[in-house]
């Protein structure tokens, strides 16, 4: 037989065979790859409502896992980037913000956010929500980092109870709430990393409460509070 006979003739007897080892390299494959390119996280990150440049960027992601002597070709800082949450409910803003809200929500239920980086809007909506963990319980296990930043800690309500579900049923009924006042929040932009990032406002540092890394956590905020803008 000529060769395109034999070609076809195999085609025609072994085609599903062929298409089974086929597949099966094709899925070799995959699984290689994934497990090559694949980075465990040392921590998850989220930008919230704050714009960071590249320089920053890097300092915040592969300057922390260098900094703590991880292999960065198998770990990674997982970053969350262009998170905006907001209570105005103009149309412009509305679908981003809806958007944003979501993910938090999926990724704190699935174990993958850890630190959130923030201005004071963002900080406000999550704080009264109850995401943030707080500070001084957390830090309390590492005293020197505790003296460090004590005096860069923030307060902000935590909404306990409130009647929010009858209030926008009927807006005649007025809003209340009762609510408690927590260190849930470290003012990050006025440590020497952040000087040159030109933010508009302040920028704070916030934990979200199920984490399941906070002692990487630490060392994140170790990092914030030792490393220079050079780093």
């Amino acid at each position: 037989m000529s060769l395109p006979q034999k070609l076809d003739y195999i085609f025609e007897y072994y085609k599903f065979p062929l298409v089974l080892i086929l597949i099966a390299v094709v899925a070799l494959g995959s699984m290689l790859y994934y497990r090559l390119t694949n980075r465990n996280a040392l921590l998850y990150v989220a930008y919230t409502n704050i714009s960071v440049g590249d320089t920053l960027d890097r300092a915040l992601s592969e300057g922390f896992t260098k900094a703590i002597g991880a292999d960065p070709r198998s770990n990674e800082v997982k970053l969350y980037r262009n998170l905006y949450l907001s209570q105005d409910p103009s149309a412009q803003n509305h679908e981003f913000a809806y958007a944003s809200r979501l993910k938090v929500m999926a990724s704190v239920t699935n174990g993958q956010l850890d630190v959130l980086l923030m201005n004071r809007d963002a900080f406000n909506i999550l704080s009264a929500s109850g995401y943030l963990m707080p500070l001084e319980t957390l830090l309390a296990q590492e005293p020197d980092l505790a003296a460090r930043v004590a005096g860069r800690l923030v307060l902000n309500s935590v909404i306990l109870e409130d009647n929010d579900i009858e209030h926008t049923l009927d807006e005649s009924v007025p809003y209340q709430a009762i609510t408690e006042e927590i260190a849930n929040g470290l003012l990050v932009s006025a440590f020497p990393l952040f000087e040159r990032a030109e933010f508009s406002g302040d920028v704070y540092l916030g934990v979200i409460g199920n984490s399941a890394r906070l002692d990487a956590v630490l060392q994140y905020i170790d990092y914030l509070t030792r490393v220079s803008p050079t780093g």
